[in-house]
């Protein structure tokens, strides 16, 4: 008896199979190549849609913070001739001093979110990096209107005496205050294409 022929048999059947197999395993690789092709498609599509929205949610902030700045800048305006008023030497009577200043509300929200999801990452760099030079401006406003509300917070009450001074000491601090906001709004104008003034819900 040959002992060799089942072997023989087992490599014969193994060799028609081989293309078979080969298709299978062809099949096989090809299908998870796919799956893995669609998978990445489906995670850059929701990642664009999410850059999308937060975009969206960027500009809405900055048309809001926009119409903020502008209302500010209106206010700031009688205040900066009130000071200016007080320290005219050619008025001989005491001149009344008015300051009332309104607390400029400008959220970051929409900016910090984008930015703590990553979600910056898939807009436009040219127009992220313009979007981040004026939240760093917004910034120096905040800041610098902190420190302008703790100065007339500290002031003395009353006293038309005290009027010259009191301007004197607030008018530095106010007008860079001013100066910034000017700054913010122009700001704001370049990055919305000049359109500051469209409703914040829209």
């Amino acid at each position: 008896m040959d002992a060799s022929r089942p072997g023989a048999r087992l490599g014969e059947r193994l060799r028609d199979k081989l293309p078979e197999i080969f298709i299978e395993s062809g099949s096989v690789v090809l299908a998870l190549l796919l799956a893995f092709a669609v998978n990445e498609w489906h995670d850059r599509r929701q990642e664009d849609e999410r850059a999308a929205v937060a975009r969206e949610a960027i500009v809405r902030e900055l048309h809001a913070n926009a119409k903020e700045i502008e209302s500010t800048r209106s206010a700031l305006a009688p205040v900066l001739a009130s000071l200016h008023g007080a320290l005219d030497a050619a008025q001989a009577e005491p001149h009344e001093l008015k300051v009332e200043l309104g607390l400029s509300l400008l959220s970051p929200a929409a900016w910090r979110a984008a930015l703590a999801t990553q979600s910056s990452q898939r807009i436009d760099f040219e127009w992220t990096m313009r979007v981040a030079k004026v939240y760093e401006l917004q910034d120096s406003f905040l800041h610098v209107q902190e420190a302008a509300v703790d100065q007339l917070a500290a002031l003395p009450p009353g006293g038309d005496a005290d009027g010259r001074r009191i301007a004197a000491a607030l008018l530095p601090r106010l007008g860079a205050l001013a100066q910034l906001a000017d700054g913010l709004a122009a700001s704001y104008a370049d990055v919305l294409g000049g359109d500051t003034t469209r409703d914040a819900a829209h």
